[in-house]
Parts: structure tokens; C-alpha cells; sequence
């Protein structure tokens, strides 16, 4: 009858702890929403693709204007929304960088910087329609952190677009679908490019 109990006891006790972690893997991620205040090109990408992207809450502290020797850089960046983008983890970072007339070595020289990652496995693959070139890079890892770029050139500009993430699995995070990953990445790239 001890033994019983025991059991009964071991019993109750995994299955809370398994439910304890269940939930915490699968909690809403992110952050209340903000107010931030982007620069006025971050205005080009639309409530649609940021939310189709799960990322619907401006980063300010993130999003900038700078200066370049040569041009502009202006950086917009959202995260998650607690209560309304899911669980798991996303993060959505947008660049537009005007070249000026060296738009075509800069592309180049971003899709090499990418596929060089160190961080895991760089595949790579032209996005046809988007801008005069466009590439998409997915880097696999061994970890559920997935990253998924856009990169566009049109012009003098060059666009870049970073969502990257994790979903939550049963009891531990997992790859999100790449597929998805991508619909969202470019959904936001034709939304900027598409303004400019």
C-alpha cells in the first residue's frame, strides 16, 4: 500500500512538472504593446505582413536613421506582441541603405556576408519579381533559432529583411516552418520595395 501511494505521489508530481513546462514553452512571447515612434520609411511595410510575419510591435530603441559616407541607412525593427502574435519567438528586422552608384558590389557583398555565416548552414536561392535581384538565405542551425533573410536591390537601394525565430514545440522549442518563415520575409520586402 506504500508502495502505492509512493507511485501515486511520483505520479501526480511528473505530471505537474511536465505541465509546468508545457506551459512555459507555450506561453505568448513577447511584449505589451508599444507606441514607438519608426522612421517614416517603416511606414511603407503594412499591419498585414506584420502580423502575417507575427512581429506587430515597433521597436523603437532598434529603429534609426544613420548617415553614410555615401548614402542612408534607415533601419526599422519590430517584435512580438503579447496576446496577439503567438508563442514561441519573432523578430523582424527591416533595412533600406541607399548606395548611391554602388548599389550592385553592396548587393553582392551582402549575400556573401550572409552565406559566409559561421552561426550554421547559409541556402540560398533568387527570388524572381522583387526589385532588379533579389535572394532569399534561410541559415540552418542544430538549434530551433532560425533565421530567414530577404535581400532586394532596386537601383540605388538595397533592402534587407531579417525574421528570425523559434516555435514552440510540445515540451522545447522547435524550427519554425520555412516555408512560412519565407512567405512572411517576403511578404514584407514587396510591401517596402514596392513604396520606394
Amino acid at each position: 500500500m506504500v508502495i502505492g501511494i509512493l507511485a501515486g505521489v511520483l505520479v501526480v508530481a511528473l505530471a505537474i512538472t511536465g505541465l509546468v513546462v508545457y506551459l512555459n514553452v507555450n506561453k505568448d512571447g513577447g511584449d505589451e504593446k508599444r507606441a514607438d515612434r519608426l522612421p517614416a520609411l517603416c511606414g511603407n511595410v503594412s499591419e498585414a505582413a506584420l502580423a502575417k510575419a507575427r512581429t506587430t510591435n515597433p521597436n523603437g530603441l532598434m529603429s534609426r536613421e544613420t548617415k553614410l559616407s555615401k548614402g542612408v541607412r534607415t533601419t526599422c525593427s519590430w517584435n512580438q506582441t503579447r496576446g496577439v502574435d503567438g508563442s514561441g519567438h519573432r523578430a523582424t528586422d527591416v533595412s533600406v541603405t541607399n548606395e548611391r552608384e554602388e548599389a550592385e558590389s553592396a548587393f553582392s557583398r551582402s549575400i556573401s556576408m550572409h552565406a559566409g555565416t559561421t552561426q550554421g548552414r547559409a541556402l540560398q536561392k533568387p527570388v524572381q519579381g522583387l526589385g532588379d535581384e533579389a535572394v532569399v538565405i534561410l541559415i540552418e542551425t542544430t538549434s530551433a533559432f532560425t533565421e530567414m533573410t530577404v535581400l532586394v536591390r532596386k537601383g540605388e537601394l538595397i533592402v534587407e529583411v531579417d525574421l528570425v525565430g523559434w516555435d514552440a514545440g510540445l515540451f522545447t522549442n522547435t524550427k519554425p516552418d520555412y516555408a512560412e518563415l519565407e512567405a512572411a520575409a517576403k511578404g514584407i520586402a514587396e510591401d517596402m520595395v514596392g513604396k520606394l
